[in-house]
C-alpha cells in the first residue's frame, strides 16, 4: 500500500480484529464464571470491534495488490513461520518447561507448513479444487477429507468444506 493512511488503516483493521477476538475469549471466561453482565459487555465490545475491522477492510478494497502477488508473499510467510518462527517459539516453550505451549507451537508449525504446501500446489487458475479445513487445528485438506487429520488426529466429521 503506497501511503501512510493506507498503512494506518491496515494496522487499524488488524488491531480491531485482534481486540475483538480477545474480547470474545474474555466474554466466554466471564460467562463460565457466571458473570453474565460482564460477558454481555465484552460480547458487545467484540461485536463493535468486528464492525470497525470490517469498515477498515471495506476502505482497503481496491487499494491492495493483486491476489496472485499476495499468494506468493503468503506462501513465503507460511514457509518462514514453519521453518523459523514457530520452531523458535517451540524451543522457547520447551526451555521454559511449558509442554502445552510447546505442543501448540509444534501444531502451528505443522499447519503453517501445510498452508505453504497448499499455496504452492493448488494451481488455482488451472484446476477446480475443494478445500476442507480441520476445525480443531486449521489443517487444509485438498480435494478430499483425510481418514484423520495428519496434524491433530481429528476425525473426518471435524472438517468443514470451504464455500464462497
Amino acid at each position: 500500500m503506497p501511503n501512510d493512511l493506507d498503512r494506518r488503516m491496515k494496522l487499524t483493521m488488524a488491531a480491531e480484529s485482534a481486540s475483538a477476538a480477545r474480547n470474545r475469549l474474555y466474554a466466554a471466561q466471564a460467562k463460565k464464571n457466571d458473570r453474565n453482565q460482564l460477558a454481555k459487555l465484552l460480547t458487545a465490545m467484540s461485536t463493535g470491534e468486528q464492525i470497525s475491522a470490517r469498515r477498515a477492510l471495506i476502505y482497503l478494497r481496491g487499494k491492495i495488490d493483486r491476489a496472485d502477488h499476495h499468494i506468493e508473499r503468503l506462501r513465503q510467510q507460511k514457509e518462514r513461520d514453519a521453518t523459523q518462527e514457530y520452531p523458535a517459539c517451540r524451543q522457547a516453550a520447551s526451555s521454559a518447561g511449558d509442554r502445552s505451549a510447546e505442543a501448540a507451537f509444534e501444531q502451528f508449525e505443522k499447519v503453517s507448513s501445510n498452508h505453504a504446501s497448499v499455496l504452492g500446489n493448488a494451481h488455482l487458475d488451472t484446476a477446480d479444487h475443494e478445500f476442507y479445513v480441520c476445525q480443531v487445528c486449521g489443517y487444509i485438506a485438498l480435494d478430499a477429507i483425510p481418514e484423520k487429520c495428519p496434524v491433530c488426529g481429528a476425525v473426518p466429521g471435524r472438517f468443514k468444506q470451504v464455500t464462497v
